[in-house]
């Protein structure tokens, strides 16, 4: 049955909160299978995968819930490595911050601005690294260097990002009820989308030169 004129974009807005809330609900569950440590990873790859999988045109519900289980459960053990390495270094910025603070002069003004320095790079990271990992193939340090290339080759999209970010979180501040069913996808949509039109003209690019390209994981139904 296809709607046409306002009841079409009734259905529109219909289904796609309903996709939001079906891939929250997946994403909270499957994270706390994997004991929350170690199902984070695997539940946020799968979650920007299937988000792709819709931008590109899969709007079948079902289909979609597929994609999201076999992308977690290929993708476990390989995410995992990802996200305990950004755990480690997240600990690892954290007590060096608490230290730092506690030196005083010149010295301790320095090694301020190194944390933060890194600390930004270290946000930069977690913003696209998931998104990144959900479009190509690639080993595993290589996504963090990728991370930070991405940002610095198109600062304009940086730019939207945070401001889009900030914009969630004043939603988010606003409606705090927001959070359990819409949280994780809507962020995760708007950063599908905001990146999405530059990995097409990539892909494009690709196919023009022949050269390959890489679905996120090796999952790609």
């Amino acid at each position: 049955m296809v709607f046409e004129g306002w009841k079409g974009k009734l259905y529109w807005v219909v289904e796609w909160i309903t996709l939001l809330a079906v891939l929250q609900l997946l994403w909270t569950g499957l994270t706390l299978l994997g004991l929350i440590l170690f199902g984070i990873s695997p539940a946020t790859v799968a979650m920007f995968t299937t988000l792709r999988k819709r931008l590109q045109g899969e709007d079948v519900l079902k289909r979609l819930v597929k994609i999201f289980w076999n992308t977690y459960k290929v993708e476990f053990i390989p995410s995992n490595k990802i996200g305990i390495i950004l755990l480690g270094f997240g600990y690892f910025l954290t007590i060096n911050f608490q230290i730092i603070t506690s030196f005083n002069g010149l010295l301790g003004l320095l090694l301020l601005i190194s944390i933060i320095t890194i600390s930004i790079l270290f946000s930069i990271i977690l913003i696209n690294i998931f998104q990144i990992y959900a479009h190509y193939n690639l080993p595993t340090l290589r996504y963090f260097a990728a991370s930070i290339i991405f940002s610095i080759a198109y600062p304009l999209q940086m730019i939207s990002t945070i401001v889009g970010l900030a914009i969630l979180y004043k939603i988010y501040s606003w409606i705090p009820g927001l959070l359990p069913f819409f949280g994780v996808s809507l962020t995760a949509l708007f950063l599908t989308w905001l990146s999405s039109h530059i990995f097409k003209k990539e892909i494009d690019s690709e196919e023009q030169a022949n050269l390959p390209h890489y679905s996120g994981g090796g999952v790609t139904s």
